[in-house]
């Protein structure tokens, strides 16, 4: 009795889950579509304003890097050109 009970429960669990992949997806009004691009699209730019601004202090660390060692340099070859 308890096997019927299992294989009834497994083939209604079946049933719904092959009627569920059945349905296609629901078609999208204009409005809700211009939400989801406007969503899309703000979050790709939201992205691409992050790596633009991660780059810019990247290079920005590079060249006050590059500037430190410039003016150190020099400093050393002040102080030995003194001895």
């Amino acid at each position: 009795m308890k096997r019927l009970y299992f294989l009834l429960a497994g083939g209604f669990i079946l049933t719904l889950a092959t009627a569920g992949c059945q349905q296609g997806p629901k078609p999208m009004d204009a409005a809700a579509m211009a939400v989801k691009a406007d969503s899309v699209a703000r979050s790709q730019m939201q992205a691409v304003a992050e790596t633009a601004m991660s780059e810019c202090a990247n290079n920005e660390a590079i060249m006050v890097q590059m500037k430190a060692d410039s003016l150190y340099n020099s400093a050393v070859e002040a102080m030995s050109a003194k001895k």
